[in-house]
């Protein structure tokens, strides 16, 4: 590669870990493959090529820019619009698309998809415990009642849970599960019929066979990486200890300068590291504009020839150093594991999630858009 910076995909591993939700599925049960933000980091345009090929039944969006730029190279796919869109009511044309599913909260958000053409399919969205979008309760009956007075339908009921990742006992996401059952009955009770339901993300989806409804919506694990430790364990713990998935991004770099320092040196902003014996310095032309967490300052490590390399000295906006002192005929040109494998040695995201103290998540997404992607096997 030629650039200071890349990203590699792997098409097997999509596949792959879309096969094993698979298994997990009734053949009627739709796959939702959910590409927003970006892929969570690993490329938009990419990884919906990768999850076309392996056999995504629909698109998982954020917006409508999104689904709409989507459109541009896949005219025929069912895309599933999960974000609340601002004045809806002034953006009509833009939904106009028979083979878009909007998510809904609102009744105005019902009137104004009504009157597209062609019509997108409406999902109606049900806060069962979740504090976020949607209704709940009496406030669902009154929209109903309101879409009913208006001849108004809507083609889907929609939810999601809100603690399944992060516990072992899942007794929360039994309550919401009753809640959307519940709310299900309502709808239908009033005359609501062929409604496609669906509450499952990746989590859920491994844990809840009963909530698997007619779709389910897989982000995270897309791409090979667990929502928690808890939900692996969870999942473990009901047998499925032959579950596997396998991470699709490889982040790299190539090693663009080296310095030999002398014993007390200080390396990078603030002088917060000091060199004990002489000590070799490589510069990786990665920093926080990248997406590397400035939190791994004098933390976290990648991987040289096989190694483990230490960050040392703040991580910069676009540079970082390491002590490779250790590592034996290294050389400016040398690739740098930044997330991946390097022979018998790995660093995960998971890794970079527990040394910056948030989740695997946050750090494939926040990786910058402008790094290239390639996809590989």
């Amino acid at each position: 590669m030629n650039h200071r910076t890349w990203i590699e995909l792997s098409s097997r591993a999509v596949a792959s870990n879309l096969k094993n939700f698979r298994d997990l599925l009734k053949p009627t049960t739709l796959l939702t493959a959910v590409i927003k933000s970006n892929a969570y980091g690993h490329g938009f345009m990419e990884m919906a090529e990768l999850a076309f090929k392996a056999g995504a039944d629909l698109f998982g969006v954020n917006s409508i820019e999104e689904a709409k730029l989507l459109r541009s190279r896949f005219p025929e796919s069912k895309i599933l619009i999960m974000g609340e869109t601002p004045e809806i009511q002034s953006r009509t044309k833009e939904f106009s698309d028979s083979n878009f599913w909007v998510i809904v909260s609102r009744p105005e958000s019902v009137r104004a998809l009504d009157s597209c053409k062609p019509r997108p399919q409406i999902h109606l969205k049900v806060d069962t415990g979740m504090g976020r979008l949607g209704s709940s309760n009496s406030e669902l009956e009154q929209i109903l009642n309101e879409l009913i007075s208006e001849k108004l339908f809507v083609d889907g009921i929609a939810t999601h849970f809100a603690s399944t990742e992060d516990v072992i006992e899942q007794k929360y996401s039994k309550l919401q599960l009753d809640q959307f059952k519940k709310a299900v009955q309502t709808l239908e009770a009033k005359g609501f019929s062929k409604l496609v339901k669906h509450a499952c993300a990746s989590a859920s989806t491994m844990l809840f066979p009963d909530a698997h409804y007619d779709l389910v919506r897989i982000g995270i694990s897309l791409y090979g990486l667990w929502p928690s430790l808890q939900t692996r364990l969870s999942l473990h713990l009901t047998g499925k200890t032959d579950f596997q998935l396998e991470p699709v991004m490889s982040w790299k770099a190539k090693v663009v300068h080296i310095r030999n320092l002398h014993a007390d040196s200080f390396v990078g902003y603030g002088s917060t590291f000091q060199t004990s014996a002489q000590t070799k310095i490589a510069v990786i032309p990665v920093g926080y504009y990248e997406g590397l967490d400035r939190k791994l300052s004098n933390n976290g490590s990648m991987l040289i020839r096989g190694k483990r390399a230490k960050i040392v000295g703040r991580i910069c906006m676009n540079m970082t150093m390491l002590d490779v002192t250790h590592i034996p005929g290294i050389s400016v040109g040398d690739t740098v594991t930044i997330i991946g494998k390097d022979g018998e040695e790995e660093v995960t995201a998971d890794d970079h999630a527990n040394w910056a103290y948030t989740i695997n998540y946050e750090v494939t997404t926040r990786i910058s858009e402008s790094v290239p992607k390639y996809v590989v096997d």
